[in-house]
């Protein structure tokens, strides 16, 4: 069941004749062996689908800048699902040049998206990892980084996680994306906005801000849509500033 969230499944996916019915079906008849997801929505609603117990491996997206399903891929494996990772270099932005990903990596490790993949693989409760290849040359480096049996050390480990601790600190100066100050009646997907500037405020990676922000400058959310209404941060509980944070974005993002 490829990409869905919660709404797609309780809607769409598990009805009456609908896909997990058929699915279910054909798995009885010897068809297919096993049912499984990709999964594009928050970390509680990807606990309720594995609670449905429909579905044997799920696909979802892990890596140092995104963790924020890192509970509920423990939850899962408990609960005996097979677990995939798509994106575990960041879409390649951890692999990106950028003195503030540099600084992350351990001693001994040869590059950023080394370091990223052992991240991931050190992770006791995943077992597959897709990272997309774009040649020969890492194609190689990759099988080279799947192929080291240890996973990163205790000290590597608590160093990294140190740093992370420090980076998710200056992120949340910006913003805490608690969504309190959603939805913007112009439109304007506030926390995104905010998550693209993290990436060159706090990662340096200034490319990857720029790709994020035409992303949603075509889907009409980007920060120059703001029109100044001020209704978003009467409801921010951090106080943040954000229409002059949003002028910040689209000066530098735009």
């Amino acid at each position: 069941m490829w990409a869905i969230n919660l709404d797609k499944y309780e809607n769409l996916i598990d009805v009456k004749g609908g896909p997990m019915e058929e699915a279910l079906k054909a798995k009885e008849e010897g068809l297919i062996r096993h049912i499984s997801f990709s999964f594009h929505d928050t970390p509680e609603n990807l606990i309720k689908l594995v609670d449905t117990g429909n579905f044997e491996t799920m696909l979802v997206q892990y890596n140092l800048l995104d963790r924020s399903n890192e509970q509920a891929i423990s939850y899962a494996k408990s609960k005996g699902l097979g677990v995939a990772i798509m994106g575990p270099v960041g879409g390649g932005r951890l692999g990106a040049p950028s003195e503030q990903i540099q600084k992350l990596i351990p001693k001994g490790t040869k590059s950023s998206a080394e370091m990223a993949l052992r991240f991931v693989f050190s992770n006791p409760n995943v077992d597959v990892a897709l990272s997309g290849m774009s040649d020969l040359k890492m194609l190689q480096e990759n099988v080279r980084i799947a192929s080291i049996v240890e996973p990163l050390s205790k000290e590597e480990k608590d160093t990294l996680e140190e740093i992370l601790r420090e980076k998710q600190r200056l992120a949340n100066l910006y913003c805490t994306g608690c969504n309190y100050c959603m939805p913007c009646p112009n439109g304007v997907d506030i926390p995104k906005n905010f998550t693209a500037m993290n990436y060159f405020r706090v990662y340096d990676l200034l490319d990857t801000a720029k790709s994020t922000y035409e992303k949603l400058k075509n889907d009409q959310k980007a920060a120059e849509s703001c029109i100044q209404c001020y209704q978003c941060e009467s409801k921010c509980p951090q106080k943040i500033k954000i229409v002059e944070q949003l002028e910040e974005v689209a000066s530098k993002l735009a």
